[in-house]
């Protein structure tokens, strides 16, 4: 699978993707804090299942879902470590096994903490996933839009969320390219040791690092010769009305978040 396909938004024409750019974000962002807040270890359960479910629902690759979770194993294993073993709370009975003192209770806790981060992580993907960075930028701005009374950039702040989303994909496929260079002549950050390495991560990154701005360069550019003047005189291009579903999922999301408060 390409870069791309784990990185940005892929149309499946699910049902996730016919949403309204603003509910979406508004109901990531009210499912977000109810995963923060909670502390019920089968109510936060039971919200990354639904999570993964949506996932099925939005017909995403599985195997994106599993490469996306892995790659937080390290955080995992470092928040059980520090929450049952190093810094137990007070009053916890630590148990022993063999040469091991660990809480029981700590490592509730950092279950319901790896539920947390991997939550949060898979919001974030079904977000960027099932919505183009246009559609998503332009939900954002409309969004944002009463800030503007207090004179702040909110047009180009969101140009350049929009930006960057669009020149992720592009500057990790450019470090691939790099590292397979540096490879077919010998170098690269897989061999030696650990200082080593680091001293190989260098010759990589300040390609890279000149490259990007020399597409920032082409990019301020094109736009100047576009005569581009951020949103003076602009017209929304689209036109968005929220529909049954949209005020379903705004319901379900607060229903949601409020049961956080009443459980």
């Amino acid at each position: 699978m390409s870069v791309n396909g784990f990185l940005l938004y892929q149309k499946k024409n699910s049902w996730l993707e016919r949403w309204d750019p603003r509910m979406k974000i508004i109901a990531i962002f009210l499912f977000g804090a109810s995963l923060l807040l909670t502390h019920h270890i089968v109510l936060k359960t039971a919200q990354l299942a639904m999570l993964i479910i949506m996932w099925g629902i939005a017909r995403l690759s599985w195997k994106v879902l599993a490469v996306t979770v892995l790659s937080l194993s390290i955080f995992f294993l470092s928040t059980m470590i520090y929450q049952a073993v190093l810094t137990p709370a007070p009053g916890d009975i630590m148990s022993e096994w063999g040469w091991l003192r660990f809480s029981p209770e700590g490592a509730l806790r950092g279950v319901m903490m790896c539920e947390q981060i991997a939550g949060i992580v898979i919001l974030l993907s079904l977000l960027v996933r099932t919505t183009s960075p246009i559609i998503l930028a332009e939900g954002l701005e409309i969004l944002l839009k009463p800030l503007k009374k207090w004179r702040l950039p909110v047009h180009e702040a969101v140009m350049m969320f929009s930006i960057a989303l669009r020149f992720l994909p592009i500057l990790i496929e450019e470090f691939d390219k790099i590292r397979k260079a540096q490879l077919a002549r010998g170098g690269g950050f897989h061999r030696g040791g650990i200082a080593s390495r680091f001293g190989g991560v260098l010759p990589m990154l300040m390609p890279l690092f000149v490259m990007s701005i020399l597409r920032a360069k082409d990019l301020a550019v094109a736009m100047e010769s576009r005569c581009y003047q951020g949103d003076e005189g602009r017209t929304p291009i689209r036109i968005y009305r929220f529909g049954f579903s949209d005020y379903a999922v705004f319901i379900f999301a607060v229903c949601n978040l409020l049961l956080v408060f009443m459980i």
